[in-house]
């Protein structure tokens, strides 16, 4: 079904989370980095929540609270100090953090404070050891325009990145301290996108201005996307860890038809008659005494039964959920239990057809009734049944606002309910941070260039197209491009920093091996007509097979061929091969003719483009 956004009333807005490329932690010395050895201790914590300023637990906290779960975290002796296990105080902020923050902070037109303030927010689900997470606003109220799109910049934060995951269980957690205190900006927007594409051009763009100042991580992990998205009869819905950009579009809609699928069945269950749940659990372990079903056997099995919601836990609620498996997610999290079977599922391949029914007629079920059934105790069963009857209830009165994680596949989880303000309090073992008017002029004369300024130079500058400038910036290889191109011809240099490299890298050589100077030297004999251009791909996939021989030693060794005889040869072919001229893909059987003679002597695309205009002879 294809949705209608406008109709719908979609809101969305953006958080992006991005680690800053600092040489030291957040309120350490420590270095900012990952460890490359073993970890060298590991402390133990439980975490209990605290009031925030308004006097109240958060909500969020109240149920990480409640999971009772024991948190393991791993020390790492070169990336860890006291102040990442919580046992001594955070030490002065990094300002070089700070300043990166408020640079941002200006090229967002943000309103930047007198003073930063370190604040605490409360985070019990471990990532933290001290139950909080330290964050400052070094910047409010900003605007960034995105094409058609102008969407308001809520705030800029300067913040402490979490720990990371490294094992979990549904009672205890092991956590890698490395990451902890890592420094993170967040940037937040207003709910001022309207499509899925929206939200995607606006995340690629703060991306951009962020790897514009060129003080951010690269790679996986380093850069994570929130997205909070509503539609106008259903609720705000938060969702955390969106890493690809490609993957942001599918998790909108996949949300938006969530709640439009949620909205609509429960509709039709009151124009049913359909009543709030209270059934209660029921042990049904007798029934199973003589089970073939592998699952159930010898176990403890408890059942709900639901009536009048046969069928509806199979509907689909998106392109991948059913209304079972969202309502399973919730339970998993809620209760702890791994899984449950209902009477909507294919009771054949568990081989349960005779127990769901029996179950059914000892308990008066009937017709339209639902079955659910789980292996456990009659603690866990409870818990299990009471979070089974809350999740339908929440559904009949509408859309519930949580808190839900993207899965790789575009859809998306529960996690846990909303934060709230509730759970922020000040930090008082660290200083207010003056900032003033001096410091802020300086910073705004020496604004970086921003990555769409740095494209639309670098394409006039270069006489290269737009979407060359493009891969360049994004690669981040527009800077010894920029330098190779002083002397060399611009587009030659793009084609080996964006297609060269990569083939060569696609053949399983060591790129790393080609350094800059290899790069220069190469470029620099091109122009001296010491080498053809069209022997540079394969000097350098000499270079790297050598594991890093000077360009002067491998150049000697490679066999060229310039325009005048590649036309040469490829006349040649076609002369002996005129049959294949009336060949519907001539072209590419020609192209591969022509390459077993010149392949290490001439790069692909100057073949091809050859052999076209070759063609037109004929």
């Amino acid at each position: 079904m294809k949705l209608d956004y406008s109709k719908l009333g979609l809101k969305c807005g953006i958080e992006i989370h991005q680690q800053l490329d600092t040489v030291n932690k957040l309120f350490c010395q420590c270095p900012a980095r990952f460890s490359e050895k073993d970890h060298c201790c590991e402390v133990t914590r439980k975490l209990g929540a605290v009031a925030g300023e308004s006097g109240k637990i958060d909500a969020a906290a109240m149920h990480e609270m409640m999971r009772d779960r024991t948190f393991l975290y791993r020390v790492y002796g070169d990336e860890n100090c006291l102040v990442e296990t919580d046992s001594e105080p955070p030490h002065a902020l990094n300002m070089e953090a700070l300043v990166t923050s408020l640079k941002v902070s200006l090229m967002l037109n943000c309103e930047i404070p007198d003073e930063v303030h370190v604040m605490r927010k409360t985070v019990i689900d471990g990532s933290n050891t001290g139950g909080f997470q330290r964050t400052m606003i070094s910047g409010l109220n900003g605007k960034l325009k995105v094409g058609c799109c102008e969407v308001g910049i809520t705030n800029v934060c300067i913040e402490e990145d979490s720990a990371q995951i490294i094992e979990k269980g549904s009672d205890a957690v092991v956590y890698g301290l490395d990451r902890l205190g890592i420094p993170l900006i967040e940037i937040g927007t207003t709910p001022d996108i309207h499509t899925p594409e929206d939200v995607r051009a606006v995340a690629e763009k703060i991306g951009m201005l962020l790897r514009s100042t060129g003080n951010v991580k690269r790679g996986l992990g380093s850069i994570r996307q929130d997205v909070n998205v509503s539609i106008s009869d259903g609720a705000r819905i938060e969702i955390k860890g969106a890493q690809e950009l490609k993957l942001i579009p599918e998790l909108v809609e996949n949300e938006v038809q969530r709640q439009v699928s949620i909205l609509e069945i429960g509709k039709e269950l009151k124009k049913k008659g359909f009543s709030k749940v209270h059934s209660g659990v029921k042990d049904v372990t007798q029934v199973f005494a003589k089970t073939e079903s592998k699952i159930m056997k010898g176990k403890n099995v408890f059942a709900i039964i639901v009536p009048g919601f046969a069928g509806m836990l199979a509907r689909n609620v998106t392109k991948t959920r059913t209304l079972g498996n969202e309502i399973a997610g919730y339970v998993k999290v809620r209760a702890g239990i791994k899984g449950i079977i209902h009477s909507d599922e294919n009771l054949q391949k568990y081989k349960l057809d005779r127990e769901f029914s029996d179950i059914g007629k000892k308990f008066g079920a009937k017709v339209g009734d639902t079955i659910i059934i789980m292996a456990s105790g009659n603690e866990l069963a409870e818990k299990t049944a009471a979070a089974f009857e809350e999740r339908i209830n929440q559904f009949m009165d509408g859309v519930p606002t949580e808190v839900r994680k993207a899965l790789d596949n575009g859809d998306t989880a529960y996690m846990r309910p909303m934060a709230g303000a509730a759970r922020m309090y000040p930090e008082t073992d660290v200083s207010p941070i003056p900032i003033t008017g001096e410091m802020m002029d300086e910073l705004g004369k020496n604004l970086p260039e921003t990555w769409e300024k740095r494209i639309k130079r670098i394409t006039k500058s270069y006489g290269i197209s737009e979407e060359l400038s493009k891969q360049l910036v994004q690669s981040g290889d527009d800077e010894l491009f920029e330098k190779l191109s002083k002397k060399s011809d611009p587009k030659l240099v793009s084609s080996v920093l964006l297609s060269t490299m990569k083939e060569i890298s696609r053949e399983g050589l060591d790129v790393s091996a080609v350094t800059e100077k290899h790069l220069v030297d190469v470029f620099d004999m091109v122009s001296k007509k010491q080498v053809a251009k069209e022997a540079v791909p394969e000097i350098l996939r000499c270079v790297a097979k050598s594991m890093g021989k000077s360009v002067s030693e491998v150049a000697g060794t490679v066999k060229t061929v310039d325009t005048t005889e590649l036309e040469r040869i490829i006349s040649g072919i076609i002369e002996g091969k005129k049959d294949l001229l009336g060949h519907p893909r001539r072209e590419q059987v020609l192209m591969g003719l022509v390459m077993k003679e010149v392949r290490g002597s001439v790069d692909g695309k100057t073949v091809m483009d050859t052999l076209v205009k070759v063609l037109k002879k004929y």
